[in-house]
């Protein structure tokens, strides 16, 4: 059986699924983990400083899932330092546009720990879809190993209004980034790069809901380490029953605590000016 035949789980099964106790606990503890890094000490005055540092290890951690090697510093060295030469490593082409499109993400959320409340224009998911998915394949175009037709079209029009359904879904915000993140990786929503464009939309719902007001934690860390459990969970996913969406959205809470304790450990580094 091909991918193509298997079915998309329903939007409405988000909701049911949380229901399940396990999906609810992890929830739960990504929640804490979130509320803590909000408050951390080392983001009083150094959140923009911190959220650039994020935007390099979410670019890397997602260059890994995407197949490109790399590492924090090697993305830190070619993104904010300038070191990028177009066409001398394909895994930095990747990189870089990665780290652009962390850095375009970043740029649309609210300013944190501000006097006076934020005016952030709403912006159509699917124009942040193509932005996403321009800046991701930014290197790989300027480095020729892509044309411009490849960027910015979803390769399937109901792919692309299945992703929108999910995003919008009445369900809590996790459950539904988690279902952004496995679509974009299940169904290649735009090729290449579908998994980048998929993990800055599930970090934007994050953010935008209010989950992570921070903009800080680096969700997309965990599965770039252990693509084996990725890959495991996300097999309950295609099952599109209500214990496999419940095991996709377990696993998908747990990288965002895990990414919310990166995001503290650059918090204190922040603090400590230690960065690096």
């Amino acid at each position: 059986m091909t991918i193509d035949a298997l079915i998309d789980p329903d939007p409405r099964l988000l909701a049911d699924a949380m229901r399940i106790p396990d999906a609810l606990r992890a929830c739960e503890e990504a929640h804490a983990a979130l509320a803590r890094l909000r408050f951390h000490e080392g983001l009083r005055r150094g959140w923009e400083e911190a959220r650039a540092e994020a935007a390099v290890r979410e670019a890397a951690a997602v260059a890994l899932m995407e197949g490109a090697r790399t590492t924090v510093d090697e993305v830190r060295l070619a993104g904010p330092m300038g070191g990028w030469t177009p066409g001398a490593d394909p895994a930095m082409d990747w990189a870089i546009g990665a780290w652009r499109a962390q850095v375009g993400l970043a740029a649309r959320f609210p300013a944190l720990n501000s006097r006076t409340p934020a005016l952030v224009r709403p912006r159509a998911l699917p124009a942040l879809l193509a932005a996403l998915h321009r800046d991701s394949c930014s290197g790989l175009v300027e480095s020729g190993r892509a044309g411009v037709a490849d960027v910015a079209m979803p390769k399937s029009a109901d792919a692309l209004r299945t992703a929108l359904a999910y995003a919008d879904a009445l369900a809590p915000a996790i459950a539904r980034a988690a279902a952004v993140s496995a679509h974009f990786r299940f169904r290649g929503v735009f090729a290449p790069g579908s998994a980048a464009v998929g993990q800055g939309l599930a970090r934007w719902i994050l953010v935008d809901q209010g989950v992570d007001p921070s903009g800080v934690a680096v969700v997309s860390a965990l599965d770039a380490t252990d693509r084996a459990g990725a890959s495991e969970a996300l097999a309950g996913w295609a099952l599109a029953d209500r214990k496999g969406v419940a095991r996709w959205i377990v696993r998908f809470a747990r990288s965002v605590e895990y990414g919310a304790r990166i995001g503290a450990d650059i918090a204190l580094r922040v603090q400590a000016g230690r960065l690096g």
